[in-house]
Parts: C-alpha cells; structure tokens; sequence
C-alpha cells in the first residue's frame, strides 16, 4: 500500500478549508428562532370580538326601528283559496250572437250605410235595397186601401170587409219583405211606394264581415254582411284526460291574456266536447267570457283557470312581493335585529289582492307589507 507524504496531506487540508469558505458565503443565514415562526399581520388576523358580516340576503334593523308609516310587518295567515286547473286556448265570436244580414225580398243593392267595424243597434238602417217585388206589394197596398176608403160607410157591408181582410193581407206581405209598423204607415198617409226597402240591422254588435259592394244583385236568402254581439265571447281551451273528471258544467273560470296582463276576465265553463281530440287527445271545453267593454278580441291567446275547488294555503298580500329577475321574494323579519329576503313561489289567490304561497315561505313567518321594495334595495346594495 503507497504512503501518502506529509506534504500531499497539508495541501488536501488547505483545500478543504477553501471549499468551505467559499460555500459558507453563498449558503442563506440560518433563520432566527423567533423568526422560524411565521408572521402575523394585525390587518390579517380576525378580530376576536368583531360582529358577524351580515349574510347577503339580510339587513339589520336600525336603533329605534323604521319609520311605521314605511315599514310595517303583518302575520302571514292562512285562507280558503280556490283550487283551479289551467288550460291555454284562445277566444273566438259567440256563434249564439252571431247574424247574417240579408233580404227577405231579391233585388239590387243600391247603397250600404255601413261597413265593417262599425257598431250598430238591433233595428238600425244599413243598406236600400231596390227590389220591384217590393214596389209591387206596396202598390197592391195602396191599391187595397183605397178601395176600403172607398167603400167605407156604404150600405155593402160584406164587400167592405172583403176590402178591409185585403188591405190587412197586403199589409201582412209588407211586414213579410221587411217593413215596420211605422214604414206600412207612413206609405199609407204618402199615397206612393217607396223606391226602395230598407234593410236593418237583426241584432247590436259590430259589422265584422261584408260580402258585397254596393250595386250587387242580392237573392233571397243571400247575406250581405255578418254582425256579431262581442258583448260575449267564446274562450276555447283543452283540458288532459287526467283532469276532464274535475271540470263540470257552469264552473267559474279567471282568464288571462298577455295583452292585458294586470286585468282579470272571469267566466263560466258553458259546452264540454263529447269526445277525445284524437290529434290532441285533450277534451275541448268551451267558457262564456262577458266582455262589456270590448278589450277582448277574438283569436287572442289566453289562458283559463277552472276552479275545481277549494282548499287552505298561506298568502300574503300583493303588496309584500318584490320581483326580481322574473323571481319572487318577500321580505321576512329573520330575527328581533334582522329583516331577510326570501323566494317564493305560488300564484294569485283571486281578486282580493293576495298571494297564495305555494313553497318558501313558513306559516308562522312576519312579512313586510308595506316598505318591501325599500328593505329590498337595502339589502341588494349590501350584498353588492
């Protein structure tokens, strides 16, 4: 085994020494021990003591409360409210007040007094027609009146009552072709036909269709126009065949339409279809919609609900609701410190003014009923 000279082991030593001091300037200073720990900034570390934030849906109630006569807080309560079915469909004209307009007698129609839109009484003129039937049967009327004029204080009474049964017939096929009581009268004090016949509204409503133009030849029997009675409507809708066991002749029904969307129509279920829609396989029902002041138009969409019955719910009033992104809230006092927003769900209760509350809300909750909107904003700027 070679022997390592004095020398050789001098110099390794040397060497070693350097090493180390030129490792030990680039290696970090160790850490203190106080600062091994790791350092707490006061900004950083929570308040012991410091209040809970305030969930985003809630705001707290000020020192003294709010003012009454902004806020006020009510029990919910629970109430009889309808149990109604929902059916869509659309309205339409009441075929039951629904006439045609025509003649009794053919001839020429000289002049329409009225055109589509327009209102008009039951009795009312609206087309003269020239007819020479009609100039005919008013001369065998003149004719016949003045022949009992005639014959009137003569000694041949059974001619005169002849004259007298002819002037009442021809009266009679006056009447007949259209004519009133003061029209036959007034040819009678005149002594000369009139040109033409008169032709008159059979019902009030509106002029809704017109099949001729003036200067048409209008046959017996041919309509010339159609006037309908909107003071009614017709609401058609359909109902599933899971639901046709509840809904009943004469029912109550509230409609709804998108062109009116703060209005409520009510009616009654007046036809329900004998048979299954066999494209649909719904049952058609048809309603009676009163409509006196003609905001209803047929072929609007709508929708019906049919009361089938009653039941408990928990409403609220209208005025407690607060919309929100097409969702419902309501304002609940959380605690004796917190007012808290909460969704819910439900529908109209009917006409009183409330709400039936179908799910989020408990029956024993205290909501806000005036001042809603306000806490409401409150509480979406807090939680901004």
């Amino acid at each position: 085994m070679k022997k390592f000279s004095p020398l050789v082991a001098v110099i390794a030593v040397a060497a070693a020494l350097a090493v180390g001091v030129v490792v030990g300037r680039k290696w970090p200073a160790a850490a203190p021990a106080d600062a091994a720990k790791p350092a707490t900034d006061a900004a950083s570390a929570p308040a012991a003591n410091a209040p809970a934030r305030l969930t985003p849906d809630s705001v707290e109630i000020p020192d003294g409360g709010f003012d009454p006569q902004q806020v006020q807080v009510a029990q919910v309560s629970r109430v009889s409210v309808p149990v109604e079915l929902s059916t869509p469909g659309k309205l339409a004209y009441n075929a039951e007040r629904t006439k045609l307009a025509s003649a009794r007698v053919a001839g020429r129609l000289d002049q329409i007094l009225l055109f589509e839109g327009a209102l008009v009484r039951e009795g009312q003129p609206i087309a003269q027609l020239y007819a020479p039937d009609f100039i005919s049967a008013q001369k065998e009327y003149l004719l016949a009146l003045n022949t009992a004029r005639q014959l009137k204080g003569s000694n041949m009474k059974d001619l005169q009552d002849d004259a007298d049964m002819t002037v009442q017939s021809a009266a009679g096929r006056l009447h007949v072709l259209g004519m009133s009581d003061a029209e036959v009268t007034q040819i009678a004090k005149r002594g000369t036909p009139a040109e033409h016949l008169t032709l008159r509204a059979p019902i009030s409503g509106t002029i809704v269709k017109r099949n001729m133009d003036p200067g048409a030849f209008l046959n017996v029997g041919d309509s010339f126009m159609s006037i309908v009675d909107t003071r009614v409507l017709w609401f058609t809708g359909n109902v599933y065949e899971n639901d046709i066991a509840s809904v009943h002749i004469g029912q109550a029904i509230s409609l709804h339409t998108s062109a009116y969307p703060e209005r409520e129509f009510t009616g009654r279920v007046s036809f329900i279809a004998p048979n299954i829609d066999p494209a649909t396989h719904t049952l058609t029902v048809r309603c009676d919609v009163p409509n006196p002041d003609g905001l209803l138009r047929p072929e609007m969409y709508a929708t019906a609900r049919i009361q089938t019955g009653s039941g408990q719910a928990t409403v609220v009033p209208k005025s407690a609701l607060v919309k929100d992104h097409g969702s419902y809230y309501v304002i609940v006092q959380s605690d004796a410190k917190h007012f808290k927003r909460v969704e819910v769900h439900g529908k109209d209760a009917g006409a009183d003014g409330n709400f039936a509350v179908a799910a989020g809300l408990d029956a024993s909750s205290q909501v806000v009923v005036r001042g809603a909107a306000l806490l409401n904003e409150m509480i979406v700027k807090a939680g901004a």
